[in-house]
């Protein structure tokens, strides 16, 4: 983004110089009219500029699209922060030119697109204060709790593990309290437990 004299005392090629400042003019262009396809800029590239008295090769256009793609990516994919941003300003040059013509009703409709576009007629959301709640933080040392650490922890992890890992149902119901249910209809009593009822 050097000045063209700049440019010149450095000792850059006039071609070269030509050529960053169209790169410059069509970047400009681009930013202005976000919308518009390729096609359009290559149109209004070949129609501006001349080359030996010639209107600029397709073929150079393509060439500067290329290279700005390069630079700032496609602007067909800008985000809606730089649409929002672009809107703000498009507000503000019209009011600019509303406000040298004196135009009243001009300039109380675009202070009111501005003010509904940015949300100025709402009230701020309230601060929770969520940021004040303290972070929580992992720690795998029991006595941090107030409990007494096992010491071997993994070792009697490892013979718990291969003492039950094996257990059956059967070995279950050996070592359990269980009674034994007739094959009987079953009666429930008012306080709620069940008997066998025979038939």
């Amino acid at each position: 983004m050097l000045p063209v004299e700049t440019m010149q005392r450095n000792g850059l090629a006039p071609q070269m110089i030509q050529r960053i400042v169209r790169l410059r003019d069509i970047y400009n262009y681009m930013l202005r009219n976000p919308l518009k396809k390729d096609r359009e800029y290559i149109d209004y590239i070949t129609s501006s500029y001349e080359e030996d008295g010639q209107p600029l090769s397709k073929r150079k256009a393509y060439e500067d699209i290329e290279i700005l793609h390069a630079i700032v990516g496609s602007l067909q994919m800008c985000t809606k922060e730089w649409h929002r941003w672009r809107f703000n300003n498009m507000i503000m040059e019209g009011y600019a030119i509303a406000l040298r013509k004196q135009d009243a009703a001009a300039i109380a409709k675009l202070a009111q697109q501005y003010g509904k576009y940015n949300g100025l007629d709402k009230t701020d959301e309230r601060d929770y204060g969520f940021s004040q709640i303290p972070k929580i933080i992992f720690v795998f040392d029991v006595s941090s709790l107030g409990f007494k650490p096992i010491p071997n922890v993994y070792e009697l992890m490892d013979r718990l593990i291969a003492k039950y890992s094996g257990t059956t149902l059967e070995c279950i119901a050996e070592d359990a309290d269980a009674v034994e249910i007739a094959n009987e209809p079953v009666k429930l009593l008012e306080n709620g437990n069940t008997t066998a009822v025979s038939e």
